[in-house]
């Protein structure tokens, strides 16, 4: 028996289905998932976005006031997730689509939040690396830099092992469970890139929800304590060393940005 979160999920992903075909999607219709998918998602590494702006920027509008930083940093981050959905039917999870993934969207050193290293873009880090959580939580050492290829090989096998095995009436074999062990792993134990991980984690992830006929959608984050939310649910996992609560937390926020489309 599914949850109720997954249960909640599975309907208004229906009644989104039925409203909105996926092959009767106007252009401007699937740009508006992309944009606010790319903005919630790049919004978690750059407090600075606002939604409003950001939006008019990426409609290619005139706005003014905008870190420019910033606004580089969701653009590439927008072309790069609508590059993938656009050549779906090609995509395929390996290391080089991953890498891939990363030099096209690191290849500036605007990108980088990180001091700019240029011979990484698109490659696995050589360094370790600590993910920085303070003041709210202790910081994060991820996996060796010098098991990265191994660490990395293997695990593809096992990331499109889940993938290939979807059942969203059943927990185990959920499309938000699978999305949530690949978060995790990817993101929250591997952390294969020196910068830019979310990212391209999160980047993945849509084109793997468009491949399941679920558009690319993500909670809402537009403030700071969305974002403290979203910490907090990935810190949760690794204290209770399972995926319980981003799945909850996906499932959620998921259903409640499907919601919303329904209503217009």
């Amino acid at each position: 028996m599914l949850p109720d979160y997954l249960l909640n999920f599975n309907a208004t992903l229906l009644q989104f289905q039925q409203k909105y075909p996926k092959n009767t999607w106007p252009e401007d219709f699937r740009n508006s998932l992309v944009n606010d998918y790319s903005f919630y998602s790049a919004r978690l590494e750059d407090c600075k976005l606002q939604y409003g702006d950001t939006i008019r920027f990426l409609n290619n509008e005139t706005v003014r006031g905008i870190n420019f930083t910033s606004l580089l940093g969701i653009s590439e981050h927008q072309k790069v997730l609508q590059n993938l959905l656009e050549n779906l039917q090609n995509f395929q999870l390996t290391e080089l689509t991953i890498k891939n993934i990363h030099a096209n969207l690191m290849e500036s050193p605007l990108a980088w939040e990180t001091d700019f290293r240029p011979e990484l873009v698109g490659n696995y880090r050589n360094v370790p690396t600590v993910g920085s959580r303070e003041p709210f939580f202790d910081n994060k050492e991820y996996a060796p830099h010098y098991n990265l290829e191994i660490i990395m090989g293997t695990n593809i096998d096992m990331f499109n092992d889940r993938f290939d095995d979807i059942d969203n009436s059943i927990y185990e074999k959920h499309l938000l469970t699978k999305i949530a062990y690949f978060h995790n792993k990817f993101l929250n134990d591997i952390h294969p890139f020196a910068d830019g991980n979310g990212r391209v984690c999160r980047i993945i992830i849509g084109a793997i929800l468009m491949q399941n006929n679920c558009p690319p959608i993500f909670p809402e984050i537009k403030e700071q304590e969305q974002q403290i939310e979203y910490v907090s649910t990935i810190v949760e996992c690794e204290q209770s060393e399972n995926d319980e609560s981003l799945i909850k937390y996906l499932a959620i926020g998921m259903t409640k940005y499907l919601l919303s489309r329904i209503k217009e």
